[in-house]
């Protein structure tokens, strides 16, 4: 593809503007210009052979060219994107009816031309306005041509006589009204198609929702986060940054079902999620493994940094309360598992799964990385990060 002159495009951002939405307005007026182009060919060539006062073609082209530019400025600074019809079709098409209905009046004999100048800017402006706004306009300009036709004929009736005058109300008129009708079908098909194309958009919408997010936390499900996963590792072996996951599960979560009713297990496994989402950075992403199986991947971070992470976010699991159920206590037990070079998807879930194996088998509550490393709630003098960054670092000396 030829490329552009330079000046090309400064100038097309000082005739169309530079946001993409407002340079389409922009076009759409300026596709205008033809009719006005038109219909002034028509009433200077009128002039030309005598046939329209000078005076009064001037004054036509300057009236057609302060309606032109003052729609133009209108759209190009903005000021119509405050409406719901940002490109004033409407209005615009009302003032070429009556720029049409004028020279309808000063044309003479060649007035009937005028008639196929109002069809156009129906036609027009049927690809914007709704269905209700075509037949308007049509009606409109028919009320228009019949005030000019009266005018005509109490102003000149010997030139203009009562049968012309009628013939033209009624070819005119007739017309006119049979192109409104035409215009407002293809309005309502294009309205039609324009909402179908919506309501397939929202149920599209809808189904990748449902394939790829948990109704009931409103975290993304396994499948999602499997094909993120895949992502983040291939970049992470790609530029050698860490990447961890942990593997995240409620703990007793059976005996909350049987003894306060699933109400409760949802209204937990829910609040889990709003804690999560509190409790970890915007990098991070959480999804629902399965039950009560959750899986958090943490990119750009080591076991260490991940460790910390996974703390936090069993302490802020701890001081949950549940409405209703105030003594009702939540705990989690959680394997942690930072990627190794040219380790896999399958293995690094599965390393994680150990250890969180190992979390339930030492007693829950607590959070277990690959190769032994943990944190539970137990009492120390020490710090929790203090113990996080030993039991971490042992991991990582370990090769794990």
């Amino acid at each position: 593809m030829p490329q552009l002159p330079l000046w090309i495009p400064p100038l097309l951002n000082v005739i169309l503007g530079r946001d993409p939405r407002r340079r389409r307005h922009v076009l759409f007026v300026l596709a205008t210009g033809q009719l006005y182009a038109v219909s002034l060919a028509v009433t200077l060539q009128s002039a030309s052979l005598g046939l329209l006062d000078a005076a009064l073609a001037q004054s036509l082209v300057a009236a057609s060219f302060a309606v032109f530019v003052m729609v133009y400025a209108l759209v190009r600074t903005g000021w119509s994107a405050r409406l719901t019809d940002p490109v004033l079709t409407f209005p615009h098409a009302l003032a070429c009816v009556a720029l049409c209905m004028a020279a309808y009046l000063a044309l003479g004999s060649q007035r009937g031309n005028v008639m196929i100048l109002v069809a156009q800017t129906i036609v027009a402006a049927m690809f914007r306005l709704r269905p209700q706004q075509v037949l308007l306009l049509g009606c409109a300009s028919v009320l228009m041509l019949a005030l000019a036709v009266t005018g005509l004929h109490h102003h000149d009736p010997q030139r203009y006589t009562a049968a012309i005058g009628w013939l033209h109300l009624t070819v005119g008129g007739a017309t006119i009204l049979l192109l409104s009708l035409i215009a407002k079908w293809v309005a309502d098909i294009r309205v039609r198609i324009g909402r179908q194309a919506r309501e397939l958009q929202d149920a599209l919408s809808t189904v990748q929702q449902l394939a790829t997010t948990d109704m009931l936390t409103g975290l993304m499900n396994r499948r999602m986060m499997g094909d993120i996963l895949e992502r983040e590792i291939r970049l992470s072996h790609r530029h050698g940054t860490p990447l961890c996951v942990a593997l995240v599960d409620l703990d007793h979560f059976k005996q909350v079902n049987d003894r306060h009713g699933h109400a409760v297990g949802d209204a937990v496994l829910q609040q889990l999620a709003d804690t999560a989402r509190k409790e970890i950075r915007q990098v991070d992403q959480m999804a629902r493994w399965g039950g009560e199986e959750f899986l958090l991947m943490l990119p750009n971070v080591t076991a260490i940094e991940a460790g910390v992470a996974l703390e936090r976010l069993r302490c802020a699991v701890r001081r949950m309360s549940v409405a209703d159920r105030p003594s009702l206590q939540i705990s989690i037990s959680a394997g942690l598992a930072q990627l190794l070079p040219d380790e896999t998807l399958d293995g690094l879930i599965e390393r994680a799964d150990d250890a969180l194996y190992a979390a339930k088998h030492a007693g829950r509550d607590r959070w277990v990385a690959s190769g032994g490393a943990q944190r539970d709630s137990s009492p120390s003098h020490e710090s929790p990060m203090v113990m996080d960054l030993r039991s971490v670092a042992r991991l990582q000396g370990d090769g794990a």
